[in-house]
């Protein structure tokens, strides 16, 4: 192999200065990881992932929830939906924030009386779920969400008893003048 002239000298050597590399062993011959790695394109080592914690504060013990809140309007409607690991103080946390605010705003439009039944079922699911979960800690240098009163011990709640109470009047002014 020929060295590389020094910039601005003239030699009488005519033969064309060539780098030349080799890469090193770890590129050459990488070493096969125990379980393939998703997105590692080398596979340097054996890498462990630990499972996904809570998606809110990264403890360990979860259950993969959906929790919804839905919000009826007259004409039509929307929902939110809050997917992922939680664990079980931040997963009571969400249901009962999102089932509160939908018995409070889910039943105000057509649809809504349905949609809104649906997903607080689907609510009261994922709360079994949760519940069932053994106590955990939180990630280092994270809080979990403070999971609060209970549902039926927060007033917003019994707004949900305006739409029923209007359903009952409407049904018995119908039975009677029929």
């Amino acid at each position: 192999m020929t060295t590389a002239p020094e910039p601005g000298s003239s030699s009488g050597d005519t033969e064309p200065f060539e780098p030349h590399y080799e890469p090193p062993d770890w590129y050459r011959n990488p070493v096969e990881p125990a379980a393939s790695v998703v997105g590692h394109s080398m596979g340097f080592a054996s890498v462990t992932y630990e499972r996904p914690g809570c998606s809110v504060c990264g403890a360990q013990q979860v259950a993969a929830v959906s929790v919804k809140r839905h919000v009826g309007m007259v004409f039509w409607w929307r929902t939110r939906t809050a997917d992922g690991p939680f664990c079980r103080p931040c997963g009571i946390t969400l249901v009962r924030e999102m089932t509160t605010r939908s018995l409070w705003q889910g039943w105000w439009g057509l649809f809504s009386l349905l949609i809104n039944l649906l997903i607080l079922a689907e609510n009261l699911d994922a709360y079994r779920q949760l519940v069932r979960l053994p106590p955990s800690r939180p990630a280092v240098g994270k809080s979990a969400l403070r999971p609060g009163k209970p549902v039926l011990r927060r007033p917003l709640a019994y707004v949900a008893l305006i739409p029923a109470v209007w359903a009952v009047v409407l049904i018995t002014n119908i039975a009677l003048h029929s």
